[in-house]
């Protein structure tokens, strides 16, 4: 404290002056002075017992002699338990012991407790085991020889802010869906993975994983349900990963496995073919079992750019996926091909192709089989692209989905089918297909519904196209939103229909009124008893369900009598048609699309039945 300061309340050689607000306030501050003087126990005592910190008086050796109350909250800790304790007591378990850092003694310098060094922020632990941060600070009171005789230590709380800033660095660099590491920590651990590979002479292989349809599987579980999923399939590429390995959610559907110490690239395949049959076992989501697969690329390197290492991861899933199988693995072995950068491209071209009017709708007509009469036609999308020509949606419905266009153009289609159709004869109906996302999406009978009223289509001359997969895994929205647009009038076709999971399954979800039976089963349907019998068993069941069946992809004459006389009454098919294009007015009658091969088109098979003749019952020139 200090040597005691004199002080002296008058002065008998100065004549007193009259009272005043000044000598007044003087006095009370000579008082007061006085008073601390006289009993500084009693003002200390009371000053450490009413701080609003933790506070306490510890001996050198770390011992607490001395606690106030708010110490005793702060640790949840009575005095009786923490007087005479050693400041270790309150030492977080998973932190090194600070005896192993103590500090070397040094000649001149008295020592005291490792625990008492610490000036900044430290972990503790409550006596509820709760973790407790605060900032710890300490003054040293010291005898009159300097040295040290004991320690007033204080204790700050700091834990919510402490909390607050590691949520807002899990939240920089943790995906908040799956609880894998982000883009960003993918970034920060791979430039260090990349020097120390140098450093050491190894290698760093890299993992990029696209989910297999899980677009289509997505939207018709609806969103909660893929979320689930895709947190499942986090877990499974948590737990499958090595130690050292790192999994990154990488985008929606895509996730990254970043492997260090890579031995070659058969290692990095056969880490690839493990992560796939880890996902090749059913997922449960909403009490439905969901098979996954997933394509991946492959690349390894060490003296590289952590971009470029991931573009060339990128290259070879690229390739994987274009390879039209699932569960791929490609390896990528050299630069960036032209092919992928037109891919690139092409994605990027595709986001502008509905403002510049590059999309065409095709249509191809579906007849009765009894007398080849025309019953209506199926719109089928392409896109003139102003370099490439005409490209079949076969060479750009993937871009589409990388892209989240797909509701984009579906809406596009269905206004301009609308459109046309509403200028054919009122006998004609069209079909246009419907992409799972775009069904499940809020609004969508509200746009069904917008899109024959600008048109002045009928709701009865409209089908509505969907997978079999979509109705089987159709999410309650979903179902809704079939639902409002049946009830109008418009109806629902099942495409592809044999060639998912469960057919009949699917049947029941949805208020289906005409099935596609998939062009795979007609092909062989002559030559193959086995397919044979089942076209006629699908073709069975359609009848006893009261269901419209439509064969598709009947390329000959033989298949056409084969379906006829065994019940099926539609078809479509390059026997009959193939897709194309709405010709001009001629003289103001309005002809139905002509049977042109479109460019890009596949060459048409050989047919011993000529095309039915197209009439003036069919549709108007684009809009």
């Amino acid at each position: 404290m200090g040597h005691p300061v004199p002080v002296t309340l008058s002065n008998p050689q100065t004549p007193p002056r009259a009272p005043g607000p000044l000598r007044t306030v003087t006095g009370k501050r000579l008082r007061a002075a006085d008073l601390l003087l006289a009993d500084r126990g009693q003002v200390f005592r009371a000053l450490f017992l009413s701080a609003p910190i933790g506070k306490a008086v510890v001996d050198v050796d770390g011992r607490m002699l001395v606690v106030n109350p708010a110490f005793c909250t702060l640790t949840g800790r009575s005095a009786d338990d923490l007087v005479g304790r050693h400041l270790d007591l309150l030492s977080h378990p998973d932190d090194v012991p600070l005896e192993d850092l103590a500090l070397e003694p040094t000649p001149g310098r008295p020592l005291i407790d490792p625990q008492l060094e610490i000036v900044g922020e430290r972990r503790l632990q409550r006596a509820d085991g709760e973790t407790l941060w605060v900032h710890q600070s300490r003054e040293v009171v010291r005898r009159t020889t300097g040295e040290p005789h004991f320690v007033l230590l204080s204790l700050v709380d700091v834990t919510d802010r402490r909390r607050a800033e590691e949520d807002l660095v899990l939240r920089t660099f943790t995906d908040p869906l799956t609880g894998l590491p982000n883009r960003r920590a993918l970034t920060e651990r791979l430039q260090h993975a990349l020097a120390v590979s140098r450093r050491r002479g190894t290698t760093v292989g890299v993992l990029h994983l696209d989910l297999d349809r899980f677009t289509a599987v997505n939207d018709s579980l609806g969103h909660e349900g893929g979320d689930q999923l895709l947190c499942q399939v986090a877990d499974r590429l948590r737990w499958s990963t090595r130690v050292e390995d790192m999994a990154v959610r990488f985008g929606a559907d895509e996730f990254l496995v970043l492997a260090e110490e890579v031995e070659d690239v058969d290692a990095l395949r056969s880490l690839a073919d493990r992560l796939l049959g880890v996902l090749d076992e059913p997922f449960q989501v909403h009490d439905r079992e969901v098979t996954l697969s997933a394509s991946v690329g492959v690349t390894l390197g060490c003296d590289l750019a952590p971009e470029a290492l991931l573009r060339q991861a990128h290259s070879a899933l690229a390739r994987a996926k274009a390879s039209g199988g699932r569960g791929r693995i490609e390896v990528h072995d050299e630069a960036l091909t032209d092919g992928d950068i037109d891919q690139l491209q092409l994605e990027t071209d595709l986001r502008r192709a509905v403002e510049a009017n590059e999309l065409r709708l095709f249509y191809q007509p579906i007849v009765a089989l009894s007398d080849e009469r025309l019953l209506g036609y199926e719109a089928l999308i392409r896109w003139q692209h102003p370099t490439r020509g005409l490209l079949p949606p076969g060479a750009f419905l993937s871009a589409a989905e990388d892209n989240r266009l797909t509701s984009r153009l579906g809406e596009w289609v269905l206004y301009r089918a609308c459109r046309d159709a509403a200028d054919w004869d009122d006998n004609l109906r069209v079909h246009v297909n419907i992409s799972a996302r775009h069904l499940a999406e809020p609004g969508f009978a509200d746009l069904v519904r917008d899109a024959l009223a600008d048109s002045g289509l009928a709701a009865h001359r409209l089908e509505l196209e969907i997978t079999e997969s979509t109705a089987l895994f159709a999410a309650e929205a979903t179902l809704q939103s079939v639902g409002a647009v049946t009830e109008s009038g418009v109806t629902l076709a099942l495409d592809d229909f044999g060639t998912g999971y469960s057919a009949i399954s699917a049947l029941h979800r949805l208020p289906i009124h005409t099935l596609k039976i998939d062009r795979s089963f007609v092909a062989d349907v002559v030559a193959e008893p086995a397919t044979a019998a089942l076209v006629q068993g699908l073709l069975q069941l359609g009848a006893g369900m009261g269901l419209q069946v439509i064969a598709e992809g009947i390329e000959d004459g033989d298949q056409a009598r084969w379906l006829l006389d065994h019940g099926c009454a539609m078809a479509q098919g390059y026997a009959f048609g193939r897709p194309a294009p709405l010709p001009a007015r001629d003289l103001g009658v309005v002809s139905a699309p002509a049977d042109l091969t479109a460019p890009g088109e596949p060459a048409e098979p050989a047919s011993t039945q000529q095309p039915a003749e197209d009439t003036d019952d069919g549709g108007a020139d684009p809009r």
